[in-house]
C-alpha cells in the first residue's frame, strides 16, 4: 500500500497563509493611509506646498497608517521569498523586490518624521533630514512603485502571486505611485495620478484573497 505525501508542511502552509494576510492588511492600509494624506495648499512654491502638509494635523495620522501598510507588504514579500515550491526564476524577483520593499518601508520611518522639520523649512531653508525625506521621495519611492508594478506582472503571468486578472491593478497602480512621487519635488503636473496610486492597496487585497483561495 502506497501512501501520499502531503504537498505542503504545516509550517509551510502558516508562512504562506501569513504572506498573504499581511498582504491584505497592508493592502488596505495603504489605501486608508492615502486616503487620509494631507492635501496640501496649491500655492506657493514647492517648499510652501510641503509645509503646508508637514504642519497639518494629519501627517502623523496619514504617515503612522502607511508606515504600517508599507511594513505588511514588505514583511509579506519577504515570507513570499522563502517559498520553495515557486519557480526559481520566480522566487528570485520576489527576493530582489522584498529587499526593495523593507528599503521602502524603513523610508516610510522618515516619511513619518519629516513632520518635525516643519519650521526649518517655513522661510525656504532646509535641513539634512529634508534633504533625505526628498531622497526617499523621488528615488525610493519611484523603485516601491515599480516592485509593486514588476510583481504584479511576473506573479500574475506565472500565477503565483496574483493572477491575470488582478494584474492590472498592480501595474497600473505601481506605474501611477512611481511617476507621481518621482516629480513630486519638481512638478505639479502628475499629481492628480496620486489617487490612481491607491490600485496599490486593491490589487494588495486582491491577491491575497486569491492566494487563501488557492490554499497556497
Amino acid at each position: 500500500m502506497t501512501t501520499t505525501a502531503p504537498s505542503a508542511t504545516p509550517t509551510r502552509t502558516t508562512e504562506s497563509r501569513s504572506s498573504w494576510l499581511l498582504l491584505i492588511l497592508g493592502g488596505i492600509a495603504f489605501f486608508a493611509g492615502g486616503a487620509l494624506h494631507p492635501k496640501g495648499s496649491d500655492h506657493g512654491d514647492k517648499s510652501e506646498q510641503l509645509h503646508s502638509m508637514l504642519v497639518d494635523s494629519l501627517w502623523y495620522p496619514a504617515h503612522t497608517v502607511m508606515l504600517l501598510a508599507m511594513a505588511g507588504i514588505a514583511a509579506a514579500l519577504v515570507i513570499l521569498g522563502r517559498r520553495t515550491e515557486l519557480p526559481s526564476g520566480v522566487a528570485r524577483v520576489v527576493r530582489v523586490l522584498a529587499v526593495v520593499a523593507v528599503i521602502g518601508a524603513l523610508g516610510a520611518v522618515i516619511h513619518l518624521f519629516a513632520a518635525t522639520q516643519s519650521d526649518a523649512i517655513e522661510d525656504g531653508g532646509t535641513s539634512f533630514l529634508v534633504l533625505v525625506f526628498t531622497g526617499v521621495e523621488t528615488v525610493v519611492n519611484p523603485l516601491w512603485g515599480l516592485a509593486i508594478a514588476t510583481l504584479a506582472v511576473v506573479g500574475g503571468v506565472t500565477r503565483t502571486v496574483g493572477n491575470r486578472i488582478v494584474l492590472a491593478l498592480g501595474l497600473v497602480g505601481g506605474l501611477a505611485f512611481a511617476l507621481a512621487t518621482a516629480t513630486i519635488a519638481f512638478t505639479d503636473l502628475f499629481d492628480p495620478i496620486f489617487p490612481v496610486a491607491s490600485l496599490i492597496g486593491v490589487w494588495c487585497v486582491a491577491t491575497g484573497v486569491v492566494g487563501l483561495v488557492r490554499g497556497r
